[in-house]
């Protein structure tokens, strides 16, 4: 009979290496320990016929040499734009001018909103007015006999009003450009939040401006896999509509999510004409490195008597060998699995009849 804690052990580190291929890796375990209960009892039945009667069991093979495959971590995550900001009001102050719609362009440095002056302007040329008298007033001082007493005094407040007031002009001014409210950068307004008429407090949200001429994808390594990344890893982002974007790694959380203990990242990626759209699911597979791998079909793998997961080959003396395999990654067609010699006869039908060290007689695959 099949170990089950030794094969639920496997499976649970698979799973722990490999949870983003959770649910095929379940149902190809459990497929491969069911049919290799039923070639187990086959077996049993066979080889006391096989005894009786003292004939190999034929068994068909391939010859499969092994690649160098990518070693890469894949997890689920979406396309966010790569810069998107709230615009605020930097006064209070009634909006006098607003884009006519939203969701169109607009360049770095293009006015966008334009808030009431309120008598800002009236304000600047009085306080403008007192700096002038307050320099005449210094320069009265200046003039007085050397031997005045009052001289230093009088000289040291003019001076320090002459701060003050400067100090207030600038502050003026400041509010006077705060009524212009100006893209910091080229994008699109993707939402405008106050309408011509309406009254905003300082620091009150005008509109949401996006950057979409370069997005990231991002999602969350688990704590298993987070030593294997690092900044500029080339990324793969495949999208739902079957696009493929080449991306690169630029951001790495130093803590992970204290609920789901992963870590975010980010991989940028170019969106030339802007064809790609912010908000959408993707697949991000990160390329970790390289490794020597083979390329088999689920359907070659089998359990031994100890519940390992492996592959069953045919030596030149026509010995059966069983190897024990760590499974790389899945695809839709095959898995790629390491743990093989670089060249090996694979047992492709048959293998749920025979077991490790027995005599068989191999023929090619059809």
């Amino acid at each position: 009979m099949i170990n089950k804690e030794k094969l639920m052990a496997y499976l649970k580190k698979t799973i722990l290496k490999k949870s983003n291929q959770l649910p095929f890796i379940i149902s190809l375990v459990v497929l491969v320990w069911m049919f290799s209960g039923i070639f187990f009892s086959e077996k049993s039945t066979d080889l006391s016929g096989k005894s009786s009667f003292n004939q190999k069991m034929t068994v068909e093979v391939t010859d499969i040499i092994s690649e160098e495959a990518k070693d890469t971590i894949t997890i689920q995550g979406e396309v966010e734009p790569f810069r998107k900001i709230e615009i605020k009001s930097h006064t209070a102050a009634h909006v006098l001018e607003t884009p006519e719609n939203e969701g169109v362009f607009v360049s770095d440095g293009d006015l966008i909103f334009r808030l009431a002056n309120v008598d800002r302007s009236a304000q600047f040329f009085i306080a403008k007015a007192k700096i002038s008298k307050k320099l005449e007033k210094i320069m009265q001082l200046e003039s007085l006999a050397p031997d005045d007493q009052s001289k230093p005094i009088k000289s040291i407040e003019a001076q320090k009003e002459l701060s003050i007031l400067r100090s207030n002009i600038k502050k003026i001014a400041m509010e006077r450009g705060n009524i212009l409210i100006k893209a910091p950068f080229s994008g699109i307004l993707e939402e405008k939040i106050v309408e011509v008429g309406s009254y905003v407090e300082k620091g009150e949200p005008l509109a949401v401006l996006l950057d979409e001429s370069s997005l990231k994808a991002t999602g969350y390594v688990s704590q298993q896999n987070i030593q294997r990344i690092q900044l500029g890893q080339k990324v793969n982002v495949f999208l739902l509509n079957g696009k493929k974007s080449d991306a690169t790694l630029t951001y790495i959380a130093k803590s992970g999510d204290s609920k789901t203990h992963s870590y975010r990242v980010e991989a940028q990626l170019n969106n030339p004409q802007e064809g790609i759209k912010s908000g959408a699911s993707a697949k991000i597979e990160i390329i970790t490195g390289s490794v020597t791998a083979h390329f088999v079909s689920p359907a070659t793998l089998s359990l031994d008597m100890e519940g390992n997961i492996g592959i069953k080959s045919v030596t030149k003396e026509n010995i059966v060998n069983f190897h024990k395999i760590e499974i790389l990654r899945t695809k839709n067609n095959g898995v790629w699995v390491t743990g093989l010699p670089d060249k090996i006869k694979v047992i492709t039908q048959g293998n749920g009849f025979v077991e490790e060290g027995e005599s068989v007689k191999q023929i090619p695959s059809s």
